[in-house]
């Protein structure tokens, strides 16, 4: 097959107006697509000047500043990982939208609606009034929203109570730039689930007796569960708030403690998997095309067996014949395809996602030396 044909320049990351300015400030660039310096850069422009700041208002400022982890494990740990997951995340999904061609899943006259696709989705990714919108959907955010009044060194009461300057730049400056690269990469989850659901109405080549049960597409659910970072970035703020707002729950009911997670993480596995709920129409249609075909094949195989060696006084050495492995070549065949699944996911990846979203707050919990409690009071609970 022609490398033309296999798409080498698509990419879900590499594109649009926030892209090009980091290319353009060399933060990302050739040889290859690295993201460090922007997850350094956006780390240091966002927190930095926070604790400058915090410094130059006083010692209970600072001390505030300080002690206010849900500020710090949003920009410190969710920020940089919203941003260092892009290569990742963008040569899984380009491995998977090649393997469509590269493993002959889509029939000869649907590659070019096929191709015609993914130049539409790349069209999307750099539209600039998608990420304008966002941008001002986040500086709305921060303009309408007033400043939280657990956080006491965003706001200082001499002689009015008005914004710090760390405030200031925490409202309009930090949260912001958080905000947008969560938003910027449900949008690009958002047009990949929309060029899933385009592939889906394609005529397809599904093989019932193809290995991974999934009619050969099994490389979606690993391409699915490369979005694990993600799902880790964003949890991040969901478990530091939760953990915030109930931590005198750890000595009541854990549960009700731990529930918000556990439900973001469910939440979260539900999202990321549903663009291959698309398939399962034509999965369902490979199978049931496949299950006379193949119940015939291996009736017509075994009454072939059965006469040659049951039926017959035939004198052949049955050591070494290869009618035994055929037959149990294609008892394994049928099998295959018998247990071929209608919806192409898979345990490990899905446990990945879960994972990705529950890892926050475990981490909080070790951090916060309460990870014991937890367990003993759950372990109280079941028992």
């Amino acid at each position: 097959m022609a490398a033309s044909r296999l798409l080498p320049d698509f990419s879900l990351v590499r594109g649009g107006p926030f892209f090009e300015l980091e290319r353009g400030l060399h933060l990302v660039g050739p040889p290859r697509f690295e993201a460090w310096r922007s997850a350094l850069c956006f780390t240091l422009v966002s927190w930095a000047p926070l604790a400058l700041l915090a410094l130059l208002q006083g010692k209970e400022a600072t001390r505030l500043f300080l002690s206010d982890f849900q500020v710090h494990a949003m920009l410190l740990m969710s920020l940089p990982v919203l941003v260092a997951a892009e290569p990742y995340v963008d040569s899984r999904v380009g491995v998977a939208a090649r393997q469509f061609l590269r493993a002959d899943l889509v029939e000869e006259k649907g590659r070019e609606s096929f191709e015609a696709m993914a130049r539409g989705l790349t069209r999307w990714r750099d539209a600039p009034l998608i990420e304008l919108l966002l941008l001002g959907l986040v500086i709305a955010f921060a303009l309408g929203s007033a400043p939280d009044p657990a956080k006491e060194w965003l706001v200082v009461a001499d002689p009015t109570p008005r914004l710090s300057l760390a405030g200031g730049w925490y409202q309009y400056v930090s949260q912001p730039l958080a905000r947008f690269l969560a938003f910027r990469w449900m949008w690009r989850a958002f047009g990949w689930g929309v060029f899933l659901l385009r592939v889906s109405r394609l005529p397809l080549r599904l093989s019932p007796t193809h290995p991974d049960q999934a009619g050969g597409l099994g490389f979606l659910s690993i391409c699915q569960a490369s979005f694990a970072p993600v799902v880790f970035a964003v949890a991040v703020p969901v478990a530091t708030y939760s953990f915030r707002a109930n931590a005198a729950a750890i000595t009541e009911s854990p549960l009700d403690y731990i529930m918000p997670q556990v439900l973001y993480a469910v939440l979260a596995c539900l999202a990321v998997f549903a663009p291959l709920v698309f398939f399962s129409p034509q999965l369902v249609h490979a199978k049931r095309r496949g299950d006379p075909w193949f119940s015939a094949v291996a009736a017509h195989h075994s009454r072939r067996f059965e006469d040659k060696w049951f039926h017959r006084d035939s004198n052949a050495n049955p050591l070494g014949s290869p009618d035994f492995s055929s037959l149990a070549d294609l008892g394994s065949s049928f099998m295959v395809a018998r247990r071929m699944k209608l919806f192409p996911w898979d345990q490990r990846s899905a446990l990945a996602v879960a994972a990705a979203g529950l890892a926050p707050l475990v981490i909080l919990l070790v951090l916060d030396r309460q990870f014991l409690a937890v367990v003993s009071q759950l372990r109280k609970s079941l028992s």
